[in-house]
């Protein structure tokens, strides 16, 4: 487990970069959960926020990109295409 400004992580490192599975919890109460390739969220995740909305799908780069999941707070939703954070593509609300 490494403390680090603002977040606490533990996982796997590589060169002193996280790489591989870990989980990372930050002062705000925001969480990440899943795959980390050179110190980034990069591949499978899940990110919650202190508010508990949820993304659960593909990273790259640290980036929602890929297929995924969000739910709102209210019920709201989006399942489809993101591109570089954005729901973008093919998706349904």
């Amino acid at each position: 487990m490494l403390y680090m400004k603002n977040r606490v992580y533990e996982g796997h490192w590589v060169k002193d970069l996280r790489e591989g599975r870990g989980y990372e919890r930050y002062s705000n109460g925001n969480r990440y959960e899943g795959e980390f390739k050179a110190g980034k969220a990069d591949g499978k995740g899940v990110y919650t926020w202190a508010n508990e909305e949820v993304y659960d799908g593909e990273w790259m780069v640290g980036l929602k990109q890929g297929y995924g999941v969000w739910r709102g707070l209210f019920g709201d939703s989006y399942i489809g295409e993101w591109n570089q954070s954005k729901a973008e593509g093919y998706g349904v609300h």
